[in-house]
This record gives C-alpha cells, structure tokens and sequence, in this order.
C-alpha cells in the first residue's frame, strides 16, 4: 500500500506545524517591516509593506485554524496556544526593545539590529543575561522589569498548570 508524505504524518505533527508557522510568519513580518519612510524609497516600502502584511495574514489564517481545533477540543491544544503565546510575546518584547533603541539610542547598550533585539529578549526571558547587550536607561530597566515579573508570574503559571494538569479524554 503506497501513501503520500503527508499522510504518513501524525495528526500531532501536523498540529504542530502551527506554531512553526506562526513563528515563522511573525519572524518575516518582524524583519520585513519597515522603519524609514522617505519618498525616495517608496518602492522598497511599499514591498517591505507588501511581505510584512502577507506575512500577518498567514499568522492569522494560522490563529484562526488554531481557534478552530480549540473550539473542536483537538487533542493537545492547550500546549499548542502556550507555544504561540510565547512566539507572540518573544516577537512583540524584541519589537519594542528595537524601536524603544530607534526612538531613545542611550537607553539599552549593544542593542542595534532587530537581531540584537530578539537576542537580548530572549536573553533576558530565559534569565542567561550575557551582558553584551543590557538596559542603561531608566525606561529600558522598567521595560525588562515588567518582563521579568511577567515570565515569572504568568509563564511560569501557565507552564506549570499545562505540566501539573492531569490529561483526560474527552466524554462528549
């Protein structure tokens, strides 16, 4: 009996596939973006414009099935959204990093590229801190400290509720 390739994947892998794209669609939305608007480079805006709109359609679309598997009540779900939660506060904490650094250049130390950004964000969320990159200014620390009582409060809930909580099947 001969099957397609992806007919030999598992339900489970196929559901993971989610939040892969999700990452992956707010990774392009993240870099493609737009920051200098002159008339000059109208073009080049208007196609950075173009990806990072395309890019936040395919999260959506993604959000959207997701929404649909939870409301079906899809096996595994509840660690499915915590994965894209996560994306999601990864990419909007290293979004405001890097244009708190364009707007305010004194207030983090290292930080220069949107790279540098995701960098220190995930540096700072997962508490390895290297340094290279750190908050000098007072709203930069302000910023890292709502995202360290964040993390330690709400992440580190939710994680222990979906571990501690038992998995039954569903009687409906």
């Amino acid at each position: 009996m001969t099957s397609s390739r992806s007919d030999e994947r598992s339900p489970r892998s196929k559901a993971w596939s989610r939040p892969i794209l999700t990452f992956g669609g707010l990774l392009v939305a993240y870099y493609a973006f737009p920051l200098k608007w002159t008339a000059d480079s109208a073009v080049a805006v208007g196609a950075s414009l173009l990806v990072t709109v395309g890019a936040l359609a395919l999260v959506g679309a993604v959000m959207i099935k997701e929404l649909g598997s939870v409301r079906r009540g899809a096996p595994g779900r509840s660690t499915r959204v915590l994965a894209m939660l996560l994306i999601l506060l990864v990419m909007a904490a290293s979004l405001t990093f890097f244009l708190l650094d364009q707007v305010r250049p004194d207030e983090l130390v290292g930080l220069k590229t949107r790279t540098d950004a995701l960098y220190f964000t995930l540096s700072t969320m997962t508490t390895v801190g290297y340094g290279d990159v750190h908050a000098e200014g007072q709203v930069a620390r302000a910023l890292v400290c709502v995202m360290i009582v964040f993390n330690i409060v709400v992440v580190a809930s939710l994680v222990r509720a979906q571990t501690s909580s038992p998995t039954r099947p569903r009687t409906d």
